[in-house]
Formats: structure tokens, sequence, C-alpha cells
């Protein structure tokens, strides 16, 4: 789990989806824009779990994946479904940062 000085506000979620820029694998999305400091954020939608034991316990797997932040980005991960794959999350960061 990230730091909560590595994880983002809700304001800061709200603005990243509206204004970002938009990356998918696999069964992960992500938002992201450039920033001063890295910091980020992972969703995971009720429709996807409705347990919220289920769906911290995916936000959990996401942000072990992201043991830090990549550098200059403000980055929201959106978990798409219930078997999502880590990798896909070292993946797509390593293709865009």
């Amino acid at each position: 789990m990230l730091s909560k000085k590595w994880r983002l506000m809700a304001a800061e979620v709200r603005f990243v989806l509206k204004t970002g820029r938009s990356a998918r694998q696999g069964r992960v999305s992500m938002r992201y824009i450039p920033a001063k400091h890295a910091k980020a954020a992972v969703i995971v939608s009720t429709k996807i779990a409705r347990k919220a034991v289920d769906r911290n316990r995916l936000r959990r797997k996401a942000f072990g994946a992201l043991s830090a932040p990549p550098g200059g980005t403000h980055l929201v991960v959106i978990i798409n479904d219930k078997e999502f794959d880590p990798a896909d999350i070292k993946a797509l960061c390593s293709k865009l940062f």
C-alpha cells in the first residue's frame, strides 16, 4: 500500500479523470496528467466487486504493483475486472513512463 503522501485526494482524482490522458492494457485502465509530485489512486467500482472487502483487496493488489508512482505524474488506475493481473499495471507504467 502506498503511504498517504503518495495518494491522490478526491478533488485531484476528479481533476485527473476529467482532464487526463488515458491508456488501457488488459483489464486495467489508467488516466494520468503531468505534475510536480508523483501521486496515484486506484478506483474499483461496486459493479466490479459488490463487497467492500473484495474492493479493498483488489485495491491493495493494485497498489502493490505500484510500489512507487511514476515520477512527475498524477495517476489514476481503474480496475475493469475482478480477475485483473497486476503485471498489466507494471507493463502499462513501463510503456508510458
